[in-house]
């Protein structure tokens, strides 16, 4: 009698593929996350641009973050802006009361009077910021 064909392998498991129950989630495909479709409402209007400084923490703005800015949308009382003052660009929060001014968001809050700024232009509304970490 041939040994071979008396001895049963009784661990058959072992050429078996899988082992389990099969993840319900499996037919489950979600789609990737396109942050262009996120972020950007009016992809014509709309730029990025780096902020450095930490006059805008408390907004959630920390420095190196980008922000981004949308031309089309109108700020309004307590928008963030990104606006140019004599040619230079600055991040604020613009205040709309009696008179129109611009604010920083941290510990040495500071004041702006947009009426007494000469050149003064808003260049649009901050619509989201990506901090760096």
């Amino acid at each position: 009698m041939d040994l071979k064909s008396e001895i049963k392998d009784t661990f058959l498991y072992k050429n078996q593929k899988h082992s389990g129950f099969p993840s319900p989630a499996n037919d489950y495909i979600e789609n990737p996350i396109n942050i262009n479709d996120l972020l950007i409402k009016r992809s014509s209007s709309t730029f990025l641009m780096r902020f450095k400084g930490n006059e805008m923490v408390y907004s959630g703005i920390s420095d190196n973050a980008i922000l981004v800015i949308d031309r089309s949308v109108k700020p309004k009382n307590n928008s963030i802006i990104v606006a140019s003052i004599d040619g230079e660009f600055i991040c604020r929060k613009i205040l709309m009361g009696e008179r129109k001014t611009l604010s920083t968001d941290c510990n040495k809050n500071k004041l702006l009077d947009i009426d007494k700024i000469t050149d003064f232009e808003v260049l649009g509304t901050v619509t989201s910021s990506i901090n760096i970490y």
